[in-house]
């Protein structure tokens, strides 16, 4: 005959479990909170940025002037050309969103974690809180690189090959802010390749020795990668592809030091 009072704390624990769990309408009603705390600190935050549009205009424009003064561009003739009397504001506004984005981002990301950590388990978990922080570092880390280091020497060697007593050094708003942010978005997006490497690595897929295997194919690939991605300029190029050789090799060594201790473990 079972015994009544082994059960009881069994059921006890099962009723403290279904009062524990959400249901469908609370799940909505804490998307919604999380919703909505994303979205009011990132309206606050482009407010604050078209506030002070001109100074991130400056700060947008720098790595041009840099450019213009290398190329001994007189100060007058370095200013962009609007193209048109909204061309400014509409571009100024992509900017604010993508600069507020990227400042939002890890509020925004902790809202996203608190919503969805509630239904992972801890292994899951585990691995989030690991890799999520170093991949917005890597982003980060790859954006400044771009913003510092590529964009300049990129502006340089592709204004230096025009001939100046045929094409005048001027330059549309737009076109030039098209270019840096998609060289700074791809820079941030090349650094996350040693984060990569690592996950495949931790979970299986790929063994740590197989990169070495994979290492001329990576040069290959990573070279015309970098040639496909930046302008027809191979000062530009090299400047890409030299990071993107050292992040592989990255990669493979902390490979190899996450995956060890994972196989002396049992």
């Amino acid at each position: 005959m079972p015994d009544a009072t082994a059960e009881k704390p069994a059921e006890a624990k099962k009723e403290a479990a279904d009062e524990a769990r959400m249901t469908f309408g609370e799940h909505l009603e804490e998307l919604r909170s999380r919703l909505f705390k994303s979205l009011a600190v990132l309206l606050v935050t482009i407010v604050v940025a078209m506030v002070f549009h001109k100074e991130l205009a400056q700060a947008v424009a720098a790595p041009h002037f840099d450019a213009m003064s290398r190329l001994r561009i007189p100060t007058g003739e370095q200013k962009f050309i609007a193209g048109s009397y909204g061309a400014y504001i509409m571009q100024m506004m992509k900017v604010t969103f993508i600069v507020s984005l990227f400042v939002t981002s890890p509020w925004i990301g902790y809202q996203l974690w608190a919503f969805v950590s509630a239904g992972l388990y801890k292994d899951e978990k585990k691995y989030v809180t690991r890799f999520a922080p170093a991949s917005f570092l890597l982003f980060v880390v790859g954006c400044a690189f771009g913003y510092f280091v590529l964009i300049p020497y990129c502006l340089f060697g592709l204004a230096s090959t025009q001939p100046a007593d045929v094409v005048s050094a001027t330059y549309t708003f737009s076109d030039y802010l098209s270019l840096v942010m998609m060289l700074t978005i791809i820079l941030g997006g090349v650094f996350q390749m040693p984060l990569v490497m690592v996950f495949f690595a931790r979970i299986g897929l790929v063994q740590p020795s197989t990169y070495n295997k994979w290492r001329r194919a990576a040069i290959l690939g990573n070279v015309i990668f970098a040639a496909v991605v930046t302008p027809a300029d191979i000062l530009t190029m090299i400047i890409v592809a030299i990071p993107m050789l050292l992040l592989y090799e990255i990669g493979v060594v902390a490979s190899y030091i996450v995956v060890r201790p994972a196989k002396k473990a049992p």
